[in-house]
């Protein structure tokens, strides 16, 4: 046995064979990613979907409900009689609770008359009022604002018409929501 076996010649001349450089993309992998990727644009898509129809419908709906419009009718109500509602031993503590309640240009007014004009008048005439809501609907419902008719019955008497004095009228109250709270932002008498 001969252990001298030949060795295949190489042709040094000859070019190395050529390699494929390119990756080829496996198609079953794409297929394969393409549903989970489908699923996963309609998840956010729902996802979105139901977010928008909360913030345009149900919330507005929720902030105009019947229990939004109980809220806002209770605010006109509370805030109205403290408006009107005051005594000359206890003026400043009464107008101080009215303003609590009020808001924007209606309470810079109430403030300037009720300070420049409606106190001193109160203390020196011994003005006294009580205001009592009669009625009270829902005129107008939005998220931020609301407008209420109010029926008010306002009784006064003074140190000059000591027998009670008993005024009725109606009055068109707006309200704005600030901070979560029905605030009276105008009062007009109609």
């Amino acid at each position: 046995m001969s252990t001298d076996q030949e060795a295949p010649e190489v042709d040094t001349d000859q070019e190395p064979p050529e390699v494929d450089t390119d990756v080829s993309v496996d198609r079953t992998g794409v297929r394969r990613r393409w549903p989970a990727v489908l699923v996963a644009v309609l998840l956010a898509g729902s996802t979105v979907a139901t977010a928008s129809t909360y913030w345009w419908m149900y919330r507005p709906d929720q902030l105009t409900n019947a229990a939004a419009q109980q809220q806002a009718l209770e605010a006109a109500q509370q805030g109205t009689t403290m408006l009107l509602s005051y005594a000359p031993d206890t003026i400043d503590k009464d107008l101080a609770a009215a303003k609590s309640n009020l808001t924007g240009e209606f309470l810079t007014y109430y403030s300037r008359f009720t300070d420049q004009i409606l106190a001193t008048a109160a203390k020196q005439k011994a003005i006294k009022t009580e205001a009592k809501v009669v009625r009270a609907a829902v005129s107008e419902m939005h998220p931020d604002r609301a407008v209420v008719l109010l029926f008010v019955n306002q009784v006064t008497t003074s140190k000059d018409r000591p027998d009670p004095a008993l005024a009725a009228s109606s009055v068109l109250v707006t309200l704005t929501r600030e901070h979560g709270r029905w605030l009276i932002s105008e009062f007009n008498p109609v």
